[in-house]
């Protein structure tokens, strides 16, 4: 009970119900078999609505996409304006305009020239309108919670809105770090094509004409497009009896800084064990991702885990192992 006092948040703390045995046995009121669950803390500490929370993630959305607008609402996304609100002196001049204006997330998302002409040309599939929102939290949120979102059409466009947003940020770091100058129309080729393997992916059904006749047109930036089409990745259960490890390594070649971490759950996705640590004197992401499967092997077997499937994002280590 000491130690529970001394580790457990006060405000979760009054979560927990002990019996009165010779042993505590430990019960967590916040889910209905007593077993304690991640989720539920994440239920208990977020301070966004049911319905907000909702609108940013999805099964069907790309959790690149999701996290990305949740920064948006934050106002965490690193833009010139933003960046010297925190006390950095900067000189700001955007990458989508000719007279380069100010770069600020209302500027860079909703009122240049390049996202003005994005928003204009999918108008007959949005109805969203980019004059004159000041504040973006609210403008977001009011989009993707209305009655009609829960439609097939009302995903398409969720997905569409989204894939905007992170293609307009994606295309403005290409111009700022490596020169090349941004497009609209790219911007949309670029949107349409992640929306098209979402749709596959999902299989919407019964979506309206329009949308239908727009998925099913090749794109038009085909012939120039330097990346193929985004697949949605899913994660899949193991199966009955055996556990599933994934496994991620990171390093930041300018810092040479790395660290690696593993999950460990079983086939109803509930979480076993997991770990995360640094690593040092490392020189490559490849030995980031090595270090962090030894050490989630290591892991399962220092709980006596011998039925397990393993997952990592790497293909390269995927290779050497199995090779």
């Amino acid at each position: 009970m000491q130690v529970a006092l001394q580790h457990c948040p006060r405000h979760l703390f009054s979560q927990y119900l002990t019996n009165n045995d010779t042993r505590d046995t430990w019960i967590w009121c916040s889910t209905s078999s007593g077993i304690f669950s991640t989720k539920s803390v994440r239920l208990l500490l977020q301070t966004e609505t049911t319905q907000n929370w909702k609108a940013l993630w999805s099964p069907y959305i790309p959790l690149k996409w999701s996290i990305h607008l949740w920064r948006m609402v934050q106002n965490l996304i690193p833009v010139d304006v933003t960046i010297q609100a925190k006390g950095v002196s900067l000189c700001s001049m955007c990458s989508c305009c000719l007279n380069h204006e100010e770069e600020s997330l209302q500027h860079l998302f909703f009122y240049s020239d390049i996202a003005n002409k994005v928003w204009t040309d999918l108008s007959v599939f949005l109805q969203f309108n980019n004059n004159g929102i000041t504040n973006i939290s609210r403008s977001v949120y009011s989009f993707l919670t209305r009655p009609e979102i829960t439609t097939s059409a009302g995903r398409l466009q969720r997905c569409i809105f989204m894939a905007v947003i992170w293609e307009i940020w994606c295309s403005r770091n290409r111009a700022r770090f490596q020169g090349k100058g941004m497009s609209a129309q790219h911007i949309i080729n670029r949107s349409w094509l992640s929306v098209q393997a979402i749709w596959i992916s999902a299989n919407f059904q019964r979506i309206p004409q329009i949308w239908s006749e727009a998925l099913r047109q090749p794109s038009k930036d085909e012939v120039n497009r330097d990346t193929m089409a985004p697949k949605v990745a899913k994660w899949f259960t193991p199966p009955k009896g055996r556990l599933k490890l994934n496994v991620d390594g990171a390093f930041k070649m300018t810092t040479n800084e790395a660290g690696g971490g593993g999950i460990l759950r079983d086939h109803k996705g509930n979480m076993s064990c997991a770990f995360a640590k640094p690593y040092y004197h490392l020189k490559s992401s490849l030995a980031a991702e090595a270090f962090a499967l030894r050490d989630g092997l290591l892991m399962c077997c220092n709980k006596g885990v011998t039925e397990v499937q393993v997952e990592t994002d790497s293909l390269n280590l995927l290779q050497i192992v199995t090779g």
